[in-house]
């Protein structure tokens, strides 16, 4: 890991740069605890598992076990295609309130509809990036 790790600061959340230390991170750089909350960050494993590493960095902060086990039965019960069921059903969720590891997130796109100039435009993204960006605008404030 280089010294110098760039993050993102979005709300009360700070988006490290991929494949992280965030212990490391934590170590080597004081940040302040009221303005960012919570450290994310995206982990690759292998070809086939990537993870999710999430902080809560001050204590009024969420549950973040609970709230990411919350969010994935979310996915399950919001999609009809089994197929998608099964590949959301085998994400695993460990750790505590402090300190969350999203694993066995397949590497597949997904396609989403965002709202761009009035316009409804269909992206493709990977399911690493969905949970990441849904779970940041849902801890930023």
């Amino acid at each position: 890991m280089s010294d110098k790790v760039k993050g993102k600061v979005i709300g009360k959340v700070l988006e490290l740069e991929k494949n992280t230390d965030v212990a490391k991170f934590m170590e080597n750089i004081k940040i302040p605890r009221n303005k960012h909350w919570y450290l994310i960050t995206e982990k690759e494993i292998n070809e086939e598992g990537k993870e999710l590493h999430l902080v809560k960095y001050n204590m009024e902060g969420i549950n973040t076990l609970q709230f990411v086990s919350q969010l994935k039965e979310h996915y399950i019960k919001s999609t009809q295609d089994e197929k998608m069921k099964q590949l959301f059903e085998a994400i695993r969720v460990i750790g505590n309130d402090k300190f969350t590891i999203i694993k066995n997130i397949p590497n597949i796109e997904i396609k989403e509809s965002i709202l761009e100039n009035n316009k409804l435009v269909e992206i493709k993204k990977t399911l690493l990036s969905k949970i990441t960006s849904d779970l940041i605008k849902l801890l930023k404030n």
